[in-house]
């Protein structure tokens, strides 16, 4: 059975490098930079035009508010990358059958064909990624990932 240890941070003497929210951004940023120049070679897709793209792949069709609530993306990014994938011919938006004051937004072949150019680099890399680490490591990993993010939610609450 583990144990949990209350840690103050406040009171610690932690250098920068081992605060967890700094390591993340370090991850994160390293990990965005690699996905965008393997986006921008394989497909000329954004980062954010990708997970756009990736989502409505997988569903379809979406409303923007869907989307919004699957990816925690801010409603005014998503509205600009939308209407970016809409000019670019990648994304067609039609009034919602279940609300007409919605947009029902789907991937046009172009979108579609884009889509699978990017698809076999990006599941490579998602593949490399996991693969460093065991069967375990994963569990643990986005268990952990899981707990985190439900105790940032509590905090913003509290808030």
């Amino acid at each position: 059975m583990s144990q949990t240890v209350k840690i103050d941070v406040a009171d610690s003497m932690y250098p920068l490098q081992q605060l967890m929210t700094y390591k993340f951004a370090r991850l994160n940023a390293k990990m965005t930079a690699q996905a965008a120049r393997i986006l921008k070679e394989t497909s000329d897709l954004s980062l954010s035009q990708w997970r756009i793209v990736s989502f409505l792949n997988q569903r379809q069709s979406a409303t923007m508010a869907e989307f919004v609530r699957f990816s925690g993306f801010d409603k005014g990014q998503m509205s600009r990358t939308v209407k970016e994938l809409v000019r670019a011919g990648l994304v067609i938006g039609e009034i919602g059958t279940k609300d007409q004051r919605t947009q029902e937004l789907r991937l046009t072949d172009l979108g579609r064909a884009t889509f699978e150019k990017a698809r076999p680099s990006m599941r490579g890399r998602q593949a490399s990624l996991l693969n460093c680490l065991s069967e375990a490591e994963r569990k643990t990993f986005y268990a952990v990932l899981d707990k985190l993010e439900q105790r940032v939610d509590q905090l913003e609450e509290e808030a």
